[in-house]
């Protein structure tokens, strides 16, 4: 009995045991696939603030085909140069500068990021050479508006949303509170940000839309966080600001002297009219002379 029951023992504990490990390998078969599709440091980053001008094996965008670009620079070269660009340059770095006539002085911007995310962006460089980066809802937007052609409709709804007479349906800010657009069809924009005369010239259709889809500069980021383009508000203003380019005879401003001048003489002639009409009833002469006649004539009756 006593022999039957110790084996009943041991056979329960071996079975436990098999359960117990059993549990952790299955555990571990569900862990490991979610540890191998997690994102990788520095990702994120990347397809919030990179994706819109760079690719990683998908082809130039607006900026560098970034595939392979950590076999080119050292990792302390890339963290200057994204950190900040313009400093580079200035600093006289031949890389930097080359770059920088290469792409006609179109400079990326100094980023808000800290140190640390830097560090992330350079390490998922080295990480992902030659593979093709996540696809993002702004590259989709981007083949959209580029595969279709603009129509006279567009560029007038573009000019229309550029200059706040028609709002973005997400409620974002109009584009001229920061920009302008030398031609005499809008109304004189702001100087916050560049001037976007020529800027389809320098970027390109899909350049512009890219930045458009989704911006890489921190100050639109906050402007427009939670407040994205559609597709077709994306569209018409890129077909606005390729016929804004191709306007050259329209781009110069106009004196406007003469005519400030000669409406400004024409109102005055309005309103001195106005004037007159209102008080033409109006007494005549002086008050105290009246007065004075009055008390005259009272002395003389009484004397």
């Amino acid at each position: 009995m006593k022999i039957r029951l110790t084996d009943m023992v041991t056979e329960l504990l071996e079975t436990r045991l098999a359960g117990r490990v059993g549990s952790v390998f299955i555990l571990v078969c569900l862990i490991l696939p979610s540890m191998s599709s997690a994102v990788q440091p520095g990702e994120s980053e990347f397809n919030t603030t990179c994706i819109a001008c760079h690719t990683i094996g998908d082809g130039r965008r607006v900026g560098p085909e970034l595939a392979g670009i950590a076999d080119k620079r050292s990792d302390d070269w890339l963290f200057s140069f994204i950190k900040s660009s313009q400093a580079m340059i200035d600093s006289g770095d031949a890389d930097a500068v080359a770059i920088a006539e290469e792409y006609q002085g179109l400079l990326m911007p100094d980023t808000m990021m800290s140190d640390d995310q830097l560090w992330d962006i350079v390490s998922y460089l080295k990480g992902s050479d030659g593979e093709a980066a996540a696809a993002e809802p702004a590259a989709e937007v981007a083949e959209a508006a580029v595969a279709e052609p603009a129509s006279e409709e567009d560029i007038l709804t573009g000019q229309q949303l550029f200059q706040g007479e028609t709002r973005f349906a997400n409620g974002g800010a109009a584009c001229n509170a920061c920009h302008d657009v030398r031609n005499d069809a809008v109304i004189g924009g702001g100087i916050l940000a560049a001037e976007l005369t020529t800027v389809f010239s320098k970027m390109g259709r899909e350049g512009v839309t890219a930045i458009l889809g989704k911006s890489p500069f921190p100050v639109m980021q906050a402007a427009y966080e939670e407040k994205e383009l559609t597709e077709g508000e994306v569209r018409a203003l890129v077909a606005f600001l390729e016929f804004a380019d191709s306007e050259e005879y329209n781009q110069l401003p106009r004196d406007y002297g003469i005519g400030l001048f000669l409406s400004g003489t024409v109102g005055a002639g309005i309103l001195f009219a106005i004037f007159g009409i209102t008080w033409r009833d109006r007494k005549v002469g002086s008050v105290n002379k009246a007065i004075y006649d009055r008390q005259i004539e009272s002395r003389i009756d009484g004397s």
